[in-house]
């Protein structure tokens, strides 16, 4: 097990609401990312008619918040404009509807971290990443199922592969099931097995996963996409460890399998909605991991494309090394398709460069404009906080200027910075002639 310390990340919560049957309560919230709604099912419950059932979510980023609209029927606002995408602040005020909602806080909370930077096929230097690894360690030793939720290519199944090396059933075998291209007429063939001339084309005795899966792990991905009577069935061998093949009614077989399932579904809401047995997702989730998007993981971009690049040099003996300017094209992009994203593009440049440094242009995201590369160089450099934050202000407060026709007023109303302090600021860069005033 590696070293621990301790590390704050964002994630502690404090609302008001001002409306309605809850006017003047107030609200704290431990979790990194909530949902917020009339209920039931989100994690703060408001009582009030124009709120919707989940009316939005909220997500601790830096010392404010980040909310998003979840299509409410009416509406999320602030300072009287409909919002769907924003960040707010502590003292900023949201109308769900008819009912105000005040931040009071959004505080970081003290978590137990891995000193480590990688956790058997995981990687990243990122607090919230630092945090899995720990609990990953604690996890993988006990003989509990697991659910990981996450968004696609978040690395679910390098996720699962790491709980079952790290624990005692390593040598043992680990079968993977992909709900998602599973044929509905084979599904319940496949998981559990059949005999010789249990259905048209049943011409062989064949063991089914859960079987072949005895004494190791089987990892179900996208368990989201099972069908619904197949739920059932998977509750009862998750509850007996035994499986009966079709054809072979009343004779069972005793199985020693753990179960690692995986989905980029909300579960919960799949409950809700009455896609998926709530009885399930209990049995399933004795301990949920939710695996972070690529955005939220501060830097790892750049710690997983240097693993990466030297992954994909090794297999093709290609010299390639990452460039700098490719180091700032990545922190600029917003990783949709999250680590297979960066994963399947470095793969290409590694091949289409073939020797010397991977350059922006070898990435496919376009070529950058002059400001929007150096706003890249200023992220990929290893500058203090304080040198970043005054070469980026460098950068960006010149075309404030320029916008206002150089009124330092304007200016500072523009960058919502009293004008002293802009004045302070100017001074510092270089930019503040007596005659600016």
């Amino acid at each position: 097990m590696s070293p621990r310390a301790i590390a704050s990340r964002p994630g502690k919560f404090a609302l008001r609401v001002l409306d309605g049957p809850m006017a003047g309560q107030t609200i704290e919230v431990t979790k990194a990312s909530i949902k917020v709604g009339r209920g039931p099912g989100p994690d703060v419950v408001i009582s009030h008619h124009s709120v919707s059932k989940i009316h939005f979510t909220m997500r601790a980023v830096g010392n404010g918040a980040e909310v998003k609209d979840l299509v409410s029927k009416n509406g999320l606002w602030l300072d009287g404009r409909r919002i769907f995408h924003a960040g707010v602040v502590p003292g900023d005020v949201l109308s769900a509807g008819e009912c105000r909602i005040e931040l009071l806080a959004a505080d970081p909370v003290n978590v137990e971290v891995s000193l480590s930077d990688h956790c058997g096929l995981l990687h990243g230097k990122s607090v919230v990443m630092r945090e899995l690894f720990a609990r990953v360690e604690k996890i993988a030793p006990v003989p509990l199922d697991v659910l990981i939720q996450g968004e696609t290519g978040t690395g679910k199944e390098q996720f699962a592969r790491t709980l079952h090396e790290l624990s005692p059933r390593k040598d043992q075998p680990l079968v993977v099931l992909d709900c998602a291209n599973l044929p509905t007429t084979l599904a319940e063939a496949t998981l559990f097995g059949f005999r010789k001339g249990a259905f048209t084309g049943a011409e062989y005795e064949q063991a089914g996963l859960f079987e072949q899966a005895d004494g190791g792990t089987i990892f179900i991905d996208e368990i989201g996409e099972l069908p619904a009577a197949l739920q059932t069935r998977l509750l009862r061998v998750l509850d007996r460890r035994e499986v009966s093949r079709l054809g072979e009614p009343g004779k069972v077989r005793i199985v020693d399998v753990r179960v690692i399932a995986a989905t980029n579904r909300d579960l919960e809401e799949e409950v809700r909605s009455g896609n998926f047995r709530e009885d399930l997702f209990h049995r399933l989730s004795q301990e949920q991991f939710v695996l972070p998007p690529l955005r939220e993981r501060e830097r790892d971009v750049l710690e997983l494309a240097e693993v990466l690049v030297a992954e994909f040099t090794r297999q093709y003996a290609l010299p390639v090394t990452l460039g700098e300017e490719a180091r700032s094209t990545l922190l600029l992009h917003t990783w949709p398709g999250n680590v297979r994203e960066l994963r399947n593009l470095l793969r290409r440049a590694v091949l289409l460069r073939r020797t010397g440094k991977i350059v922006g242009s070898d990435l496919g995201f376009g070529r950058l404009d002059g400001a929007t590369a150096k706003v890249g160089s200023i992220l990929s450099s290893d500058r203090t906080y304080r040198d970043a934050h005054l070469e980026f202000d460098r950068l960006f407060i010149p075309g404030v200027l320029e916008e206002v026709g150089g009124v330092l007023s304007k200016a500072s109303a523009r960058l919502g910075i009293s004008r002293d302090r802009l004045r302070s600021r100017m001074k510092e860069l270089g930019l503040y002639a007596a005659d600016d005033e």
